[in-house]
């Protein structure tokens, strides 16, 4: 009886008037600081991909998304028809619509902004039904309730547009249509002559491709047609780094870096084709290629220049994707802070803080503290300071964007700081790594799997990663001076194995039923050829293990950015985790897992697993002497290797994951695209069959 009379008391009192007003107090204040939360963390997701950071920055939107429109409700249902409270509803909409950042979780949310924008008007439309039946004489209140909901509406209009835009069903698909109907006569557009160095002859759209999205198609070809009126109203990347390069007051470093900004927001148009779907049309022309090899790979060997303009362009598209900025947000963002901070300082000095506040029947005291009245001191201080700053890397770089394309001269020295700052802060810049001669044996608890009730994904056996590996400029030029030395032609590997004089001893390693089968048994075989010898800091060394783990980090954790079905290449690892288990038994080292996979007898009559495939690469590999030569020989493989991977037609997970501090495939993958390559060419070792001979062995699929 007396629990029962106790849960009894407890009812009455939460749900009294009272009751409500503790709940408001709490609930209020912890939403703006769930904004604050959103607002810092939303923008880290390009820099951090720790599983748990990002686990909590969901959990913060999902609750961020749950709790304003529920603390609105419970405004609405309750006797709270008082100015202040009725201003908690409208801060309480105003947070709900004006986040910058983390406007969407995952790329399929952009196809559930409808259902989004249903709820903003459904609270709009709740908020309007306090403020049309609030009490209260204070005009300052009355006057900042009715702005800050009318910005609210405003803002949810702007986020309505932007979300569309970013959708494959509104701008996207449009504004996408005219680049690619574009590129398809772009090369027609200038003579034969064309000059990587200046641009001239690539005339890229660098804006105003919304003005021709309207236009229906034409006959014969049913693609928008580009008549001389309708050229005039884009702006080319040529005509930019004309621009740029007229400015007599910037020195020619400051123009360089002026003008790979312009370049890497040019090709960030272009890019965004790939996720809708359409024929990139300069793919395969000399000239396309000729712009990567010559031009942003230039011939002075500044490999680490053409990544940071990919890193650039693919943080323009991480804005377009996972915020709400473009290239109106600068003007809107210095509209909104005059607006913001006049109304709230006038309301402070005229509302809060004036002798006529007004003083609700429902306040709440403790200690003679007035918990009411601070309340709505610490959502006006909170709105006041936050709501009309986004991430400075953010405004910086959509406002430079702006002024380029207007051909405004900016203040060059606050333009030159801004676009230093910004490429600074663009990506983690770190590889995943994971070994499995190490990890196989790891077995998951997945308790958080089991306490989320299915919201965390589950651990799979023997996936553990190790700790990442920052991404240094040496790896970026071993890498990409192969790829200039080939003339931009992929090998898979065998041309690096001919170049050190070992393409007849190691051909049968690449000359395997599928490229999954290749990256786990190179990468066994290079743990073992590695095991004893201390990896330096830099170096061939360094870098032929950095790819040899990331490449087995992509087959653990992100196999759909692999050659392949996804789920193909999952199962295979998983296969290969517990052939290690079976084979490695009572081995507690990796020293000691390598030596006994170097001393097995691999069998003769049966198929070779690629643990046992693994293992007699990594015998031959430690015969090849020195040790400098057989390093060499790894990091020449891996580089090759790498970018052979690196093409693909699922665009969709590189969009995912750059809400995941971005992969360096993803920037292979784009690099790529810009040099017109989009598919991997056919490897030589395919016979019908997938019969394959590795003289000990027979794999047989």
């Amino acid at each position: 009886m007396g629990i029962k009379n106790s849960t009894t008391t407890f009812a009455q009192s939460w749900g009294s008037a009272q009751g409500r007003l503790v709940r408001l107090e709490v609930l209020v204040p912890f939403s703006a600081m769930i904004w604050i939360l959103v607002e810092l963390f939303g923008s880290c997701r390009r820099r951090y991909s720790h599983g748990f950071f990002r686990f909590f920055v969901w959990a913060v939107y999902t609750l961020f998304t749950v709790l304003g429109p529920y603390t609105i409700g419970l405004l609405q249902d309750g006797p709270f028809r008082d100015q202040t409270f009725v201003l908690w509803g409208t801060i309480l909409l105003l947070i709900q619509v004006s986040a910058d950042s983390l406007s969407v979780y995952s790329i399929h949310d952009i196809e559930q902004r409808k259902r989004m924008l249903v709820q903003h008007m459904l609270q709009i439309i709740l908020v309007l039904w306090l403020i049309v039946n609030c009490k209260g004489h204070n005009k300052s209140y009355t006057a900042t309730i009715w702005m800050f909901w009318i910005q609210s509406v405003i803002l949810t209009y702007r986020k309505s547009r932007i979300l569309r835009n970013a959708s494959k069903k509104g701008g996207l698909l449009k504004q996408s249509k005219v680049v690619a109907d574009y590129m398809m006569i772009e090369h027609e557009q200038i003579a034969q002559d064309f000059n990587h160095r200046t641009m001239q002859g690539y005339k890229y759209i660098f804006h105003g491709e919304e003005e021709l999205a309207s236009l229906l198609p034409t006959a014969p070809e049913y693609r928008v047609e580009f008549k001389e009126a309708a050229m005039t109203k884009f702006t080319t990347i040529d005509s930019v780094w004309q621009w740029i390069e007229s400015q007599s007051v910037l020195s020619q470093e400051a123009k360089e870096t002026i003008k790979d900004f312009a370049l890497s927001f040019s090709l960030f148009k272009l890019l965004k084709r790939r996720f809708c779907g359409y024929q990139i049309g300069e793919a395969g022309l000399a000239k396309t290629l000729d712009f990567m090899l010559h031009g942003l790979i230039s011939e002075e060997g500044n490999y680490v220049r053409a990544f940071a303009i990919i890193e650039m362009e693919l943080a323009f598209l991480y804005d377009f994707l996972y915020t709400r900025f473009d290239t109106k947000a600068p003007r809107y963002k210095g509209w909104a802070f005059y607006f913001v901070v006049v109304v709230t300082v006038w309301n402070f000095i005229s509302g809060a803080f004036s002798k006529h506040y007004h003083r609700s029947n429902l306040e709440q005291r403790v200690h003679g503290t007035n918990v009411t009245h601070w309340v709505t001191i610490v959502l006006l201080i909170i709105v006041l300071v936050l709501s009309p700053f986004p991430p400075s890397t953010l405004f910086d770089r959509w406002e430079l964007v702006d002024e380029l394309h207007s051909y405004k001269q900016p203040t060059w020295e606050k333009a030159m700081f801004r676009v230093k700052h910004i490429s600074q802060n663009c990506w983690q810049r770190a590889l995943g790594q994971y070994s499995l001669l190490l990890n196989f044996d790891y077995h998951p608890w997945n308790v958080l799997r089991l306490l989320s009730l299915g919201l965390v994904d589950s651990t799979r056996e023997g996936q553990k990663a190790g700790k990442k590996i920052m991404l240094t400029d040496e790896l970026i030029e071993h890498v990409l001076s192969g790829f200039k030395e080939r003339n931009g032609q992929l090998q898979d590997g065998q041309s690096a194995l001919a170049r050190n004089q070992l393409g007849n001893q190691f051909s049968w390693a690449c000359a395997l039923p599928t490229h999954i089968h290749k990256i786990l048994v190179w990468h066994i075989g290079t743990t073992i050829a590695m095991d004893g010898h201390p990896v330096p800091p830099t170096g061939d060394h360094r870098v032929a293990k950095t790819l040899s783990d990331y490449c087995a980090y992509l087959v653990a954790f992100v196999p759909d950015m692999l050659p392949g079905h996804g789920y193909d290449n999952q199962r295979i690892f998983d296969a290969v985790v517990m052939e290690a288990r079976g084979s490695l038994t009572g081995c507690d080292t990796v020293s000691s897992r390598c030596e006994k996979l170097v001393m097995a007898v691999l069998p003769s009559n049966s198929g070779c697993t690629i643990l046992e495939l693994g293992a007699k690469l990594g015998r031959e590999l430690r015969g090849v002497v020195p040790v400098e030569q057989r390093w060499k020989v790894l990091a020449d493989f891996w580089a090759e290797f790498i970018l052979f991977l690196a093409p693909s037609s699922n665009a969709e997970i590189h969009a995912e994951k750059l809400a995941a501090s971005g992969e360096f495939m993803t920037h292979l993958w784009a690099l790529l695209t810009h040099a017109g390559i989009l598919e991997r060419p056919a490897t030589t070792n395919s016979v019908g069959g997938w019969i394959l001979f590795a003289q000990d062995c027979v794999v047989v699929l």
